[in-house]
């Protein structure tokens, strides 16, 4: 069975200048698709990015207080490749 890789990206999020807070999962964890995984803050605001699939997180480009843009990948979820259906 092969594996699939979900890039964590940062969206559109309507605010100036966002830097990474905390990543909340550690790689190597164990995700479900929706946890919350990193944390951005910007403009005094602090907003939760989710896990984009279920897997494990195995990279991450981005530490803390690293500048951000919009549709930087943050980091890589690998799970199991979802398109193969039995049947």
């Amino acid at each position: 069975m092969s594996n699939t890789r979900h890039p964590i990206v940062l969206p559109e999020l309507g605010v100036n200048q966002p830097a990474v807070s905390l990543w909340l999962v550690e790689r190597g964890a164990e995700v479900t698709e929706g946890d919350r995984v990193l944390e951005v803050v910007a403009d005094n605001v602090t907003i939760d990015l989710p896990a984009p699939a279920s897997g494990v997180l195995v990279e991450t480009f981005v530490s803390d207080d690293d500048p951000l843009h919009v549709g930087q990948t943050l980091g890589i979820i690998e799970g199991p490749d979802e398109s193969n259906d039995a049947g």
